[in-house]
């Protein structure tokens, strides 16, 4: 579970993509949500929010999560 700060709106089972320093791109499942307390949330709709987050994937320091908005 990573823990970080987020800028835009996501949701539990939504698919985002994690951007690697070194040019890979995952795309992984947004599994749960938990807030600086530890809470369970369904989505983080608060700019620079901090947040736990689970992926089913090992984040490491310098990755970028990306969301693509449906146009």
């Amino acid at each position: 579970m990573g823990y970080f700060q987020q800028k835009n709106k996501f949701c539990v089972g939504e698919t985002i993509e994690v951007m690697k320093p070194n040019g890979d791109n995952i795309k992984v499942k947004v599994k749960s949500l938990r807030d600086e307390d530890g809470n369970e949330v369904e989505s983080c709709p608060h700019s620079k929010q901090m947040l736990y987050v689970d992926l089913g994937v090992e984040l490491e320091e310098f990755d970028i999560l990306r969301r693509r908005e449906k146009v």
